[in-house]
């Protein structure tokens, strides 16, 4: 009996290992099949792999109580031409209230903040920073036009895999040393949750709270909440995250970007053409944005009439 039972359990040994043989042949061959390997090289090629980028795809635009005019509108619309991966949100006073509130409810300060400036302009330029933090993308003031470059070719190669944040020089070249040096911000772009941008959140929530009504009224529009404001907080931020000092004098009069921690600091003619005066044998590049300059902010209102 006992001789029986051992041989039955060596014949049942024999069959499991002849089983588990064949069943891993038949998978390797699966595997290995000349078709499946075709699919698995077509898939694992780097450049069939989708990538997003890490700054979304997407302009965005403020309009005020009389909407979009049939200038901007080209503007924007040319942009998009130019741009057929990108697309477009356009926030009127109501709905960037709405915003604010929905995506800052973890913050009051920051709703207040918005609600206590007097302005329309004050609004739109801490607008555009809290639109970026949350959202990212691109910021365009409504009278920015695109020139030819793609967006998508704005931040050069080197550059992609570290930066967070693009901005450009306003005033760079052919203004003196004595100039302050800003950025401009109607064209930012910014992926999501930019510590650089929440800085100057933060930055115009102490000023606002520091002030009162007619202070802010009577205030410098551009040192408050607009370019000299966001270059102050951008440069404070960036010191912070590199624990070290940044040379300004190593950064103006550029003639090429320059990355900075995890900023892309473009030269004067990249968005800023007009203003900046290059020495006739300075190589420049092309100019990525044509700003025209509408002002429509320049008036005791502080921005358009309803």
């Amino acid at each position: 009996m006992a001789m029986l039972l051992s041989y039955h359990l060596s014949r049942l040994a024999k069959l499991s290992i002849a089983g588990t043989i064949t069943f891993w042949c038949i998978a390797l061959i699966v595997y290995f099949h000349p078709a499946r390997l075709t699919t698995l090289a077509h898939i694992e090629k780097p450049s069939d792999i989708s990538q997003t980028p890490k700054i979304p795809e997407k302009i965005w635009y403020k309009v005020g109580p009389k909407g979009q005019n049939d200038q901007a509108r080209e503007w924007m619309e040319d942009c998009l031409r130019k741009n057929p991966a990108y697309r477009s949100e356009i926030l009127t006073d109501h709905t960037a209230e709405l915003f604010v509130k929905e995506h800052f409810a973890f913050r009051p300060d920051i709703i207040e903040t918005y609600f206590a400036l007097p302005l329309p302009i004050h609004q739109a330029d801490f607008l555009r920073y809290l639109i970026l933090f949350i959202e990212g993308g691109i910021w365009f003031d409504l009278d920015v036009s695109c020139e030819d470059t793609p967006i998508s070719d704005w931040i050069p190669s080197e550059f992609k895999d570290e930066a967070n944040l693009l901005v450009g020089w306003e005033f760079d070249v052919g203004w003196g040393e004595r100039v302050f040096r800003q950025i401009q911000t109607w064209t930012v772009m910014a992926v999501p949750r930019s510590r650089h941008l929440l800085r100057v959140i933060d930055d115009i929530v102490d000023a606002v709270r520091e002030s009162q009504d007619g202070d802010m009224v009577n205030a410098d529009v551009v040192d408050f909440t607009g370019p000299r404001r966001f270059t102050r907080g951008v440069f404070k931020s960036l010191e912070l995250a590199i624990n070290g000092t940044i040379d300004y004098h190593g950064i103006s009069h550029l003639l090429a970007p320059r990355l900075i921690g995890d900023v892309v600091l473009m030269p004067g003619y990249s968005f800023s053409a007009s203003v900046n005066k290059y020495d006739a044998g300075d190589v420049v590049g092309p100019s990525l944005v044509k700003h025209h300059y509408a002002g429509s902010w320049k008036n005791q209102y502080g921005g358009e009439m309803p």
